[in-house]
């Protein structure tokens, strides 16, 4: 395995790459938080036991590389899903950062990372082996699940991103706060934080956003561009 080629080419790790060299343009004194989904996975067959699916070899490998490119100008803190292949993931980033002679560490787990708002396993494998991701996320969004099996969406992410910031407040300036967790969270987040339009694109292993709140707008980092986003008024 030629990991230095499928780092630098690899269309996998395109977005990766992109998050790499976009938090470089933060400002300086900024303390960043990254939501991250999981490194390359083994193949999910079926929707059930995709729970325990683990990482391949070069999802371990480049999460490493992921690790050893984080700036290390920063301090890191990783929290995780409870999902195996997040805790893998979280484990690789950090052991590269400390090869790089970065200064960070895992903290461990977060059950936010892992939910989506449904406790109830059957009523989650009955909406997800029906539809395709993209009509259960929007008929989500509208409030077409009953609030009694499924959190409402604008409930979810608010709730979440208190949760997150509880965590990140204490953290010290210049620091970047990593949050691995899942595509589908990253994707509602990002629309439930941030309103943007999906346009159709998912998020790729090692994706994700990284933002900072300054004191009127959000910094924020997807896809590449860096852009400034209103803060909602549930985050003020």
């Amino acid at each position: 395995m030629d990991t230095e080629k499928i780092w630098k080419e690899g269309e996998w790790t395109n977005e990766a790459r992109q998050i790499i060299d976009g938090l470089k343009e933060f400002p300086d004194n900024s303390k960043i938080i990254l939501f991250l989904r999981h490194s390359h996975r083994n193949e999910v067959k079926a929707l059930k036991g995709g729970q325990k699916s683990r990482l391949t070899p070069q999802g371990h490998a480049i999460a490493k590389k992921f690790g050893e490119n984080l700036p290390r100008n920063r301090s890191i803190k990783i929290f995780h899903s409870i999902i195996w292949r997040c805790e893998e993931t979280a484990n690789n980033i950090h052991e590269g950062f400390k090869n790089a002679d970065g200064i960070g560490e895992v903290k461990g787990e977060l059950k936010v990372l892992a939910n989506i708002g449904i406790d109830d396993k059957q009523f989650y494998f009955d909406v997800f082996n029906t539809a395709p991701v993209l009509d259960i996320f929007y008929r989500w969004v509208v409030g077409f699940y009953n609030p009694d099996d499924w959190t409402p969406f604008n409930q979810y992410c608010q709730s979440t991103a208190h949760v997150i910031m509880d965590q990140a407040k204490n953290f010290p300036e210049k620091g970047l706060d990593i949050f691995v967790t899942h595509d589908f969270n990253i994707m509602a987040l990002r629309f439930g934080w941030f309103a943007l339009p999906l346009q159709n694109k998912w998020v790729d292993f090692l994706g994700g956003f990284a933002f900072t709140i300054q004191e009127d707008q959000i910094l924020l980092l997807e896809y590449g561009e860096l852009k400034q986003v209103p803060i909602p008024h549930w985050l003020k």
